[in-house]
């Protein structure tokens, strides 16, 4: 069916959102409670109109011009009502309609959420703003945005086609009869999802001069916006929404399957013997502010120095059972850098390049219970040509030799748990573990750095893991700090 076949009766409908919970209580003169997502609201002298309306809002979606003709609206009372029901227009959400067919829908998704009211659009250059999505929900699709406090459910899919129209031609700019297109465009710049230009001949929109969005990537501030803020209705934190759909992923990941061409598939690493380093190492202050005592002695990158590095700072302590309310089957461990929730999604890989001395080159898994590492069966070259762009910006000094920390997460892991932070946690964790790592090098005379950009397909391929399961969050480059000398 095309919008054009349609009668040209603009309807603009009035409705709750679908997890408000209303008591009207039992007589007129009782006050109104609503529960919200955000706070319960008391109404205490409403009118009847006013609870006549919440009544009709219940059942699904009203024509406000029938509500405001109802025997329970006082005779002038119109902007009475509407003023009793301004305080709730983050619980109200607004469809157009034309006749029985709903085209959109603006739902409020913030306790903040102000419907700003349909404005003529004629003649106007509008166009999707920067920062929305339009995504697959709910049987349809809609239109979410990091910076509004409204989402845009689509109803009808001509509406889809009417976003790429930019400017309007309508005659008549009275909201109840503007033009299917006019009609749509002005819900959707009342919803913040569509933003008009401020001059036509150079069209220039403010949200592109903002000096507040300027800095902000729509990918960067959709993870953002989406981690902090409760929006759109979604499960978000420690929701355990996975559980029932799938058997939670392991604290400890399993052994890779060995492989013909693996001939040492693990090796075991030496443990450092904590109380004499609990004696020897050097005090916190010396290992945050280097300079204000000797560390200790530069050494080489060995192997039995980087399993101390590792054992120190990513070895799972002890494995725990479920905290709190967690479901029985998700056992939680214990590690030296903290974790969201103990969660410990994080896995490390150590690559080593052909001028290693501490180990073959190869891309190798570290166990964190074994304490030993496992050789990867991905593609030979992959981990030496990370290891060598890692190198390409020559901080290290000639001469010393060094291997990269590559940081992964297994993203079913975090997500079994969370729901709408599952990756800002990982990002999290990294940074935790990142730090844990370049503190312990310190402290035991060795140099660490944190890159700041990753190869994530060059990791996979040196790893030979599937992305979608687990992927690349993070990598550092462990230097020793003595020139190594080789014969030639």
């Amino acid at each position: 069916m095309h919008l054009d076949s349609l009668s040209p009766q603009l309807v603009n409908l009035w409705s709750l959102r679908q997890d408000i919970v209303v008591d009207l209580g039992t007589g007129p003169e009782d006050a109104i409670l609503l529960e919200t997502p955000w706070a319960d609201l008391r109404i205490k002298e409403p009118s009847a109109g006013l609870r006549e309306a919440l009544r009709r809002m219940l059942l699904g979606p009203v024509a406000i011009r029938n509500v405001l003709a109802s025997p329970s609206v006082a005779p002038g009372g119109t902007e009475g009502l509407l003023e009793e029901l301004r305080p709730l227009q983050h619980l109200i959400v607004r469809t157009l309609a034309i006749g029985a067919v709903p085209l959109l829908s603006v739902v409020p998704v913030s306790g903040r959420a102000r419907f700003t009211g349909l404005k003529p659009l004629l003649g106007r250059i509008c166009r999707l703003s920067r920062f929305a999505v339009i995504r697959y929900a709910q049987g349809g699709l809609c239109i979410e945005s990091s910076i509004v406090d409204h989402k845009v459910d689509l109803h009808h899919p001509g509406v889809m086609g009417m976003l790429g129209r930019i400017d309007g031609t309508a005659d008549d700019v009275d909201a109840p009869h503007l033009p299917v297109v006019e009609a749509v465009r002005a819900y959707l710049v009342a919803a913040g999802v569509l933003v008009v230009a401020d001059r036509l001949a150079e069209p220039s929109f403010a949200e592109d001069r903002d000096p507040a969005l300027t800095g902000w990537s729509p990918d960067e501030l959709l993870v953002h916006s989406g981690s902090r803020r409760e929006r759109f209705g979604r499960p978000r934190g420690a929701a355990f929404a996975q559980a029932g759909r799938m058997p939670p992923p392991p604290v400890v990941k399993p052994p890779a399957a060995a492989g013909p061409d693996r001939p040492a598939p693990r090796i075991a690493l030496a443990r450092p013997d904590l109380d004499r380093l609990a004696d020897t190492d050097p005090p916190l202050t010396a290992v945050l502010e280097p300079g204000t005592r000797p560390v200790t002695e530069d050494g080489g990158l060995t192997l039995d120095r980087l399993g101390a590095l590792l054992f120190r700072a990513a070895r799972i302590r002890a494995l725990l059972p479920p905290a709190g309310f967690d479901p029985a089957d998700y056992p939680t461990s214990e590690r030296p850098y903290p974790s969201v929730d103990d969660s410990y999604a994080l896995e490390v890989y150590v690559l080593a390049g052909e001028e290693a001395s501490c180990l073959p080159a190869g891309a190798y898994h570290y166990d964190p219970l074994g304490h030993c590492l496992e050789r990867m069966p991905g593609e030979p070259g992959a981990a030496a040509d990370l290891v060598d762009a890692a190198r390409g910006e020559d901080t290290e000094p000639a001469g010393t030799e060094s291997v990269r920390v590559a940081i992964s997460a297994r993203f079913p892991r975090a997500a079994y748990k969370f729901s709408g932070t599952a990756y800002s946690n990982i990002l999290k964790d990294v940074g935790a573990l990142q730090q844990t790592v370049a503190l312990v090098a310190q402290a035991m005379g060795l140099h660490s750095r944190i890159l700041s950009v990753g190869d994530a397909d060059a990791f996979q391929r040196a790893v030979g893991l599937d992305w979608r399961v687990e992927a690349s969050v993070g990598d550092m480059v462990i230097t020793s700090r003595e020139r190594v000398s080789r014969d030639d």
